[in-house]
C-alpha cells in the first residue's frame, strides 16, 4: 500500500525530511540534477543547468511551491535562410539545426522557510537557490486573566 501511495506523490519533490520518494517532477527533455543543502539558518538548492542563459531560467514561489522553469533555445543558422541541408540557386548547400528544450520543477517547500526572501543566482550553468530559514524564537505573551 506505501509503494501504490508513494507513485501517487512521487511528482511532487520536496527537501529529504518531507518526502518518501526521491524521484522528480519535470517535463520536457532537459533534466537537471539538484542537491539540498540545510542548515539552522537557510535552505540552499543547488541545480545544473548546463547552457541556459539567466534569461532562460525563471524562479518563483506560489503558495508553499517553489516553480523553477527553463526553457532553452538553439537556431545555429548557417546560412541567409539557417539550417539545412537546403539547396539554394547559390553555390554551396545550408545546413540547418534546431533544438528545444524546457524544465519545469515543483518543490514544496517546508513551513519553516521565508518564501518572502528566496535568493536565485545562475553561475557558470549552475542554479544557485537560498531560502531563509524563519527564525525559531519564541514570542511569550502575557494574557491577563479578567473575571
Amino acid at each position: 500500500m506505501l509503494e501504490a501511495m508513494d507513485l501517487v506523490y512521487e511528482d511532487v519533490p520536496a527537501p529529504p525530511e518531507m518526502r518518501r520518494s526521491r524521484s522528480l517532477s519535470m517535463a520536457g527533455n532537459l533534466w537537471a540534477p539538484w542537491d539540498i543543502m540545510e542548515d539552522e539558518k537557510e535552505v540552499r538548492m543547488r541545480f545544473d543547468m548546463p547552457g541556459l542563459s539567466k534569461e532562460e531560467v525563471k524562479v518563483t514561489v506560489e503558495d508553499d511551491m517553489l516553480l523553477i522553469r527553463g526553457e532553452h533555445k538553439k537556431d545555429d543558422q548557417k546560412g541567409p535562410g539557417g539550417g539545412g541541408p537546403e539547396k539554394t540557386p547559390e553555390k554551396g548547400t545550408w545546413w540547418k539545426e534546431r533544438s528545444f528544450s524546457s524544465y519545469d520543477m515543483h518543490i514544496l517547500l517546508p513551513d519553516y522557510c521565508d518564501k518572502k526572501k528566496v535568493t536565485a543566482e545562475l553561475k557558470h550553468g549552475v542554479l544557485l537557490i537560498t531560502i531563509p530559514k524563519i527564525s525559531d524564537k519564541k514570542e511569550i505573551v502575557s494574557v491577563d486573566v479578567k473575571g
